[in-house]
């Protein structure tokens, strides 16, 4: 506790976080009668970013009842802002159609033009016709691995990533589920978007438990197999270490693509080869994550570059 007071006197929320996640629950009456308040209002000066996320959520987790639908309220703002202001814009698939001429039309197909009107001089607007962008919609599913090895505070980095997810593909189909030993089903395709209640959601993930990415991978593609597009999309966050449920790279094949975000928990690494392959017959890419905090970043990026 002295270690706890310290680092509040002096404003070192960087070591709070790690001695919030070592704080006994039995000393959970002593930290919301004596330190509670100072947190909150340390956590509310900081800049909006990972590390407040992390504090506040951590906080949530060890504040008596009355507190936490406070804190609760104020991390959910936050994420949902980091999650739009990375997301930025949402991607744009567009495929190209010839059609005649209609007002708003400015891209002249000339060869077509031409073929459907030979030796006719008139290039009046019924006689024209125009290249026109349609928006594409496609299919995708986020599946993060939130077994054994996932600690608390990274929780809430998932949490900020799936909403860049959601906020990316706001003009597409979605689904999220999470995966330990089981899956859970966050958002199926057809839900509405909505991206407060679906980061909401993600807050109550529990995290710990085995790992079993092959019922991740099976469970993903029913959610996709729920859409009728052409094109569907897997995106697996996992660290590769799969302890239950048997080898999962016979079903990443069965995806259209499938991208393999490769995570290292802690101390126990990651499993490479294994999402390489699962990378590699999905007909995706790998990309290994350095730091769990470039994770949402990484995820706007695979979706932006297809």
């Amino acid at each position: 506790m002295q270690e706890l007071r310290s680092a509040i006197d002096f404003l070192h929320y960087e070591e709070i976080i790690p001695l919030l996640y070592r704080l006994p629950r039995s000393l959970n009456d002593i930290f919301n009668s004596d330190f509670f308040n100072p947190l909150l209002e340390m956590a509310k000066s900081m800049e909006t970013g990972f590390s407040q996320v992390k504090l506040l959520y951590l906080m949530q987790k060890r504040a008596k009842w009355e507190h936490r639908m406070e804190v609760h309220k104020i991390l959910l703002g936050k994420i949902v802002y980091l999650s739009s202001k990375i997301a930025s814009q949402a991607a744009r698939n567009t495929i190209t159609v010839t059609r005649p001429y209609m007002p708003g039309l400015v891209d002249i197909d000339i060869d077509y033009t031409l073929e459907e009107q030979p030796g006719d001089p008139s290039l009046i607007h019924e006689n024209l016709y125009c290249h026109e962008k349609i928006l594409k919609q496609n299919s995708y599913v986020l599946m993060l691995d939130a077994s054994n090895s996932m600690r608390p505070e990274k929780a809430a980095v998932a949490a900020i990533a799936t909403g860049v997810f959601a906020g990316k593909l706001r003009n597409d189909f979605y689904g999220v589920l999470s995966f330990a030993r089981d899956t859970n089903i966050i958002k199926r395709l057809y839900e509405p978007h909505v991206l407060e209640p679906l980061v909401d959601k993600m807050l109550d993930i529990e995290t710990g438990g085995a790992t079993n990415i092959r019922k991740a991978l099976l469970d993903g593609l029913s959610l996709l197999n729920e859409s009728k597009t052409m094109h569907k999309t897997g995106i697996l966050v996992t660290d590769g270490w799969a302890t239950k449920g048997g080898d999962p790279v016979e079903i990443a094949a069965k995806f259209d693509r499938l991208h393999v975000l490769g995570i290292s928990f802690g101390t126990g690494g990651s499993d490479r080869a294994t999402n390489v392959l699962m990378a590699q017959k999905g007909h995706g890419r790998y990309r290994f994550i350095q730091r769990f905090d470039d994770l949402p970043i990484a995820i706007a990026k695979i979706i932006a570059n297809k």
